[in-house]
């Protein structure tokens, strides 16, 4: 069973109601039955040039037409990528897509960035051309790729998404779904694409911006998760009625969701650096497993097989963990809190991140994050004090002498950022690596 599949269904017995609103600049509504008419056009467009496995980069702003290209590439049984706005150049030369999906008034703008990367002869599709077609799905496995979700190139598999999409489910008890994220975040595409499509609950997808204005706020039948690391979560509670937004912890290598308070329909350990369980109340790294757990990285074996083939210590019925590399706590009554993000290369990542703060006078007071590449190589992103301008390579220097001289850790690399910067790719939904 596949998103597309279930859409299909979907359109067959409820084609007339609303599946998708989108409230941004240009305003949109789609039926069932419109979308799912779209996500065949699409797949029937694919298919004349690009065979089942093959790749399809999405860079669609976040519509309705998103949802459609990325539920239409997952009918055409090849593998979607949903890029962001700031990592595109870096996805793709990662990801190597046979075809680009993009829209008719940005396919001369998107022709062009393509032809800036190294990589070359890329198709380009503009959805929102394509004709109506009749399009059959050939069934995948449950097992195969549906997308590879950025960054890191997680691959999820169509069990992957259904099963977190059914978790989720059972935590949201209000008839329609928000959500303010773009589907190039983990949890924007569960609750915007996943979840609808699984429960035939609408969707409304907002623009984030509008969203904290006030100028768009959630309808009473409305609810949603929120990542408990959501730099506005304050200003978002209040956008919702009381108990309409629930907190949660979310890794894209568990697709999205892990828990809210209690895991969601998946197993959950706190593992000591021996690798055996800590008892309950005791702080150690957080484990998972579940159906939700992706397969692993895109062309990263060796860093696949460390981070989602862990096995704990002295269990009885060996399975699969995934490793997240965060601290955190279950308490007697199974409610899991997070304590930390974890180790970066073997040290704690607060610890690296005050190091970096205080190494030159230009950092932003709690503008640094410390996170890890692949294997153990360990990244620092800061940001600068507004209006100052130090000697270009200074902060980087400054920053990786003292985060060797302190904890004996050369940094891959040190990302410096004008003020504010880091806050705006946020609210974009995009990462900073």
């Amino acid at each position: 069973m596949t998103l597309s599949k279930l859409l299909a269904r979907r359109a067959a017995v409820a084609g007339e109601e609303t599946a998708l609103t989108f409230s941004g600049a240009r305003p949109a509504t789609l039926t069932w039955a419109e979308l799912d008419r779209r996500v065949s056009a699409v797949a029937a467009s694919l298919r004349r040039v690009a065979e089942p496995g093959q790749r399809a980069a999405i860079l669609v702003a976040p519509s309705p037409g998103y949802v459609a290209a990325f539920l239409g590439v997952l009918r055409a049984g090849l593998i979607a990528i949903p890029a962001g706005p700031h990592r595109r150049a870096r996805v793709l030369a990662d990801a190597q897509p046979s075809i680009v999906l993009t829209t008719a008034d940005t396919v001369a703008a998107t022709r062009q960035f393509l032809s800036t990367l190294d990589t070359c002869g890329h198709r380009v599709l503009a959805v929102d051309a394509v004709p109506d077609a009749p399009f059959a799905e050939a069934a995948p496995a449950p097992e195969d790729v549906a997308y590879l979700q950025y960054p890191g190139g997680v691959m999820v598999t169509h069990a992957n998404v259904l099963a977190n999409a059914k978790q989720a489910a059972q935590l949201l008890d209000r008839p329609v779904v928000v959500t303010w994220l773009p589907p190039s975040d983990p949890l924007g595409l569960l609750l915007g694409v996943a979840v609808p499509v699984v429960t035939g609950r609408p969707a409304v997808l907002v623009e984030r911006r509008e969203f904290l204005a006030g100028a768009v706020r959630a309808p009473g039948s409305a609810g949603s998760l929120v990542s408990a690391d959501d730099p506005d979560l304050d200003r978002l509670r209040a956008a919702f009625a009381p108990g309409a937004l629930r907190e949660c912890y979310v890794r894209a290598e568990a697709t999205a969701l892990v828990a809210c308070g209690r895991p969601a329909g998946q197993t959950v350990a706190i593992v000591g650096p021996d690798g055996r369980r800590r008892p309950p109340g005791a702080a150690g790294e957080i484990w998972v497993s579940g159906p939700n757990v992706a397969r692993g990285y895109w062309n990263r074996p060796a860093e696949s097989a460390r981070v989602f083939c862990a096995f704990v210590t002295g269990d009885d019925e060996p399975r699969w963990w995934l490793r997240t590399g965060d601290l955190g706590v279950l308490d007697e009554s199974g409610v899991l809190s997070v304590t930390g993000r974890g180790l970066v290369a073997g040290h704690d990542a607060q610890d690296l991140e005050a190091t970096a703060e205080e190494a030159h006078p230009a950092i932003r007071p709690n503008a640094a994050a410390a996170f890890a590449l692949s294997g153990q190589q360990a990244v620092v992103v800061l940001e600068l004090v507004d209006g100052v301008v130090p000697p270009r390579g200074e902060v980087e220097r400054a920053v990786r002498h003292a985060v060797s001289t302190r904890h004996g850790l050369t940094l891959r690399r040190v990302v410096v950022l004008p003020a504010g910067e880091a806050r705006a790719r946020h609210l974009d939904g995009d990462g900073l690596w």
